[in-house]
C-alpha cells in the first residue's frame, strides 16, 4: 500500500497544510544533497530559494514550491538517481510529491480551458482526427492559423505538433486482422495497448509493432481502450484520469486473466500502467495489470533471452544512436531496446541517457519551449557526435524535440526491427542488406 503522502485514497493526501509540511521536509533533504542540481530547471530554482532563507526550507511557503512545480515536467530522472527513495527512511519521491501538489492546486483553482482541451486526448482526436485530419494538419502548419492555435492551446510556434491520421491504428488493426492475430501455435499472447499518440498520430509505430509481433508468431489482440490518463495527470485532472484508468483496467485485467501480457510501444504509457494505476486503484486488477505490462522493447528482449525471438534478419542498421527515454529509466527494468537492436548483425548501438526536455505539454508551451530545448541540448549534441546512420527513440514525444535539436527524425525501435527483418511495409533507407552469410534464420 502506498504511503499516505502519495496515496490519493487517503484523506491526508488532499490536505494542503500536510502537503506543505511534506514539501518542506523532502526539499530539505534535496537541499542538503543537491545531487539533482543539473537535471532540470526545478532543482536550481529550489536551491536558489533555499539559499535565500539560509537553507531553512521551513521558511519557504506555497508560492516558492508552486514555482518549483511549474518548472518540473515529470521526467522522473530525479527519482532514478535519488539515494533516498523507499525503502530508505526518508521516503523521497519528488515527482509524486509535485504530482500531488498539481492535483491539490487544480482542485482548488480549477484547470484552464487550454489545458483541458489538450489533456483529454481522446476527445481532442475526435475533433481533430478522422475526416478533419487534413484540415487540422494544414492549420497546424499554416502560419496565420498556427498562431491562432498557439494562442488557444498555448503552444510555441516552433514546436512540432503531432499529425492526425484519417484512420486510427485501432481501425487499421480491425480492418486487417479482425478480432486479432491468432496463430495455430503462438509463442506468446499479447494484448497491445497502443497509446493515444500511436492510435491517433504516429500510427506507423503501431503497425510496425504488430508486424514484428506477427512475424515472431505472437498472438495479438487490441482491446478497446482509452488514453492511459497521463495527459490528465499532467494538468491535475484527477477525476478525469481515474475514469480513463478504470475503463482500461476492466479490459486489461480480464485479458491478463486469459493469459495475455500487455505490451506498450511508449515508455510513458507503460510507466503509467505499471506505477500510476496501482497507486490510484489499489486493487488486484491494478496490481495484475502492472505486473504484466512491458514496453515493446523489453518484451521482445525477454523473448530473445528465452530463445523464441526469430533472428532471420535480412538487413543491418549500421551505427545507431539510441535515445534512452527518461520514463524507460524510471521503470527500473533495464535498458532493453538497445540490447535488442544490438543482436542484429552489422549493427552497433550507442546509447545516450539524457532528457529531451519534452515530457508532455510543458516542453511545447510558449513559456517553456526555449528552456526545454536547453534541457535537451546535451542529448542532441551527444546523438550528433557519433554521426550515426540512424537515430532511434522509443518515445514519440522526445523524438519531436530530437528532430528539432539534431535536424534528423528518429524512428521507433519497432520500425528499426521491421526494417532489419525486411518486412513489406518497413520504410526505405533505414537499413542496408546483409551479406547472405550473416543473415540469420532462427531464434
Amino acid at each position: 500500500m502506498a504511503s499516505p503522502t502519495y496515496n490519493p485514497n487517503e484523506p491526508r493526501y488532499w490536505d494542503a497544510e500536510d502537503l506543505l509540511a511534506e514539501e518542506q521536509r523532502q526539499f530539505a533533504v534535496c537541499d542538503g544533497c543537491r545531487l539533482c542540481w543539473n537535471l532540470c530547471p526545478a532543482f536550481p530554482a529550489l536551491f536558489d530559494d533555499a539559499n535565500a532563507v539560509d537553507n531553512d526550507t521551513t521558511k519557504l511557503g506555497p508560492l516558492a514550491f508552486d514555482h518549483v512545480n511549474d518548472l518540473c515536467f515529470q521526467c522522473k530522472v530525479c527519482w532514478v538517481v535519488c539515494p533516498y527513495t523507499a525503502p530508505h527512511e526518508f521516503d523521497l519521491d519528488i515527482p509524486k510529491l509535485l504530482e500531488r501538489a498539481t492535483f491539490i492546486k487544480a482542485k482548488k483553482e480549477g484547470i484552464p480551458l487550454a489545458k483541458k482541451l489538450i489533456g483529454d486526448q481522446d476527445r481532442l482526436a475526435k475533433m481533430a482526427g478522422g475526416p478533419a485530419a487534413p484540415l487540422t494538419n494544414f492549420a497546424n502548419k499554416f502560419g496565420p492559423s498556427r498562431k491562432i492555435v498557439g494562442v488557444i492551446l498555448d503552444v510555441h510556434s516552433d514546436a512540432i505538433l503531432p499529425e492526425y491520421q484519417t484512420e486510427t491504428f485501432a481501425s487499421w488493426f480491425k480492418k486487417n486482422y479482425g478480432d486479432g492475430i491468432k496463430p495455430a501455435d503462438p509463442v506468446r499472447k499479447v494484448a497491445f495497448f497502443s497509446t493515444c499518440t500511436v492510435n491517433y498520430n504516429d500510427t506507423h509505430i503501431g503497425k510496425a509493432c504488430i508486424q514484428v509481433l506477427e512475424h515472431n508468431n505472437v498472438e495479438v489482440v487490441v482491446p478497446e481502450q482509452r488514453c492511459c490518463g497521463m495527459p490528465l495527470i499532467d494538468i491535475g485532472d484527477y477525476d478525469g484520469a481515474v475514469k480513463k484508468m478504470d475503463f482500461n483496467l476492466a479490459r486489461l485485467s480480464a485479458l491478463v486473466d486469459e493469459g495475455y501480457d500487455i505490451v506498450v510501444p511508449a515508455p510513458t504509457c507503460a510507466l503509467v500502467l505499471k506505477d500510476e494505476y496501482p497507486t490510484r486503484a489499489e486493487n488486484d486488477a491494478a496490481k495484475k495489470v502492472a505486473a504484466h505490462t512491458f514496453e515493446f522493447g523489453h518484451y521482445l528482449t525477454n523473448m530473445a533471452r528465452e530463445k523464441v525471438l526469430l533472428r532471420d534478419f535480412k538487413n543491418s542498421l549500421g551505427n545507431v544512436g539510441f535515445h534512452v527515454a527518461c520514463h524507460t529509466r524510471r521503470q527500473a527494468a533495464g535498458i532493453n531496446s538497445p540490447r535488442l537492436l544490438g543482436i542484429i548483425p552489422g549493427t552497433q548501438v550507442e546509447t545516450v541517457e539524457s532528457c529531451s526536455g519534452h515530457d508532455g505539454t510543458w516542453g511545447v508551451s510558449r513559456q517553456y519551449f526555449p528552456l526545454a530545448l536547453k534541457v535537451g541540448k546535451k542529448l542532441f549534441d551527444n546523438l550528433n557526435s557519433g554521426s550515426p546512420d540512424v537515430l532511434v527513440s522509443d518515445c514519440p514525444l522526445a523524438a519531436r524535440h530530437i528532430q528539432i535539436g539534431t535536424g534528423r527524425k528518429p524512428i521507433h525501435s519497432a520500425v528499426a526491427l521491421a526494417a532489419a527483418y525486411g518486412l513489406p511495409d518497413a520504410p526505405a533507407g533505414v537499413a542496408r542488406p546483409l551479406p547472405e552469410a550473416d543473415a540469420g534464420e532462427s531464434a
